[in-house]
């Protein structure tokens, strides 16, 4: 089914976002490579937090 990975997707997106305005608060005007490389290094960190936290059933 498409939502037995939703739990799993959320948290990586609120993971990002919370890392992306910690970013942002820190670091006024960053360049657009370094934010690129944060988000998606976020993502990935955000991901497999997220399948520790929510192993699939």
């Amino acid at each position: 089914m498409w939502f037995e990975r939703l739990d799993w997707a959320l948290f990586t997106g609120v993971f990002v976002g919370i890392v992306m305005f910690v970013m942002e608060s820190l670091v006024k005007n960053p360049p657009c490579l370094i934010t690129i490389f944060v988000a998606g290094g976020a993502a990935f960190i955000g991901g497999l937090l997220g399948n520790k936290l929510f192993p699939q059933k």
